[in-house]
C-alpha cells in the first residue's frame, strides 16, 4: 500500500475528524468508494493529506460511473445541506453537517481538477453550485477547533502526537 500526497490545508483537528468521517463513511455511501486510510499530518495546523493509492484507484473508478442524473442528485443533496447551516446550534452539529458535505466537496474538487470526468451539462451545474456555495462550508467552521492541538498525525480515527513522526 503506497501513499500519495494530495493537498495541504490549514485545518483544526476537529475539522480533520469531520473530514475523515465524511470521506471514509459518507463518501463511500454516496458513490461506493471512499478514503479510510488517509494520513493527515499536521505541523502547527498546516495539514498534509496523504491518500492510499489503492483507494484513489477505486475512487476514480467510482467517479467515472457518475452520470448527469447522479451528479444532479449529489448537487441537490449538497444544496439541501447548505440550507441547514443557519440551523446548527453548536459545534457538534456544525461538524456533523460538515462531514456530510465532504463527499460532495470531494467529488466537486476532483471534477474541478480533472474536467474529463464531466460533460458540458455537469460542468455548468458544477459551476452554478460552486458560485453559490463556494465559502459556505468553511464559514460554517469559523472558530471551531481553535484550542485543538496543532501537531498531530491522524489515521483511521486515531490521533498520534509523537513529535518524532512529524
Amino acid at each position: 500500500m503506497g501513499y500519495i500526497k494530495s493537498v495541504t490545508r490549514f485545518c483544526s483537528l476537529s475539522e480533520i475528524k469531520a473530514w475523515h468521517i465524511g470521506e471514509s463513511e459518507h463518501l463511500t455511501e454516496l458513490i461506493g468508494a471512499g478514503f479510510k486510510n488517509t494520513l493527515f499530518v499536521s505541523n502547527n495546523g498546516r495539514v498534509k493529506f496523504y491518500y492510499d493509492s489503492e483507494e484513489i484507484k477505486k475512487f476514480e473508478e467510482a467517479l467515472e460511473r457518475i452520470d448527469e442524473e447522479r451528479f444532479g442528485e449529489i448537487c441537490t443533496d449538497f444544496m439541501l445541506l447548505v440550507d441547514k447551516i443557519p440551523y446548527c446550534e453548536n459545534n457538534e452539529e456544525k461538524l456533523e453537517l460538515f462531514s456530510k458535505m465532504i463527499p460532495a466537496l470531494t467529488v466537486f474538487s476532483e471534477f474541478d481538477e480533472y474536467p474529463e470526468y464531466m460533460d458540458e451539462t455537469i460542468s455548468r451545474r458544477l459551476m452554478r453550485v460552486r458560485i453559490n456555495t463556494e465559502s459556505k462550508p468553511y464559514e460554517l467552521l469559523e472558530d471551531i477547533g481553535k484550542d485543538d492541538i496543532k501537531d498531530f498525525i491522524f489515521h483511521k480515527g486515531k490521533i498520534h502526537q509523537n513529535k518524532t513522526f512529524l
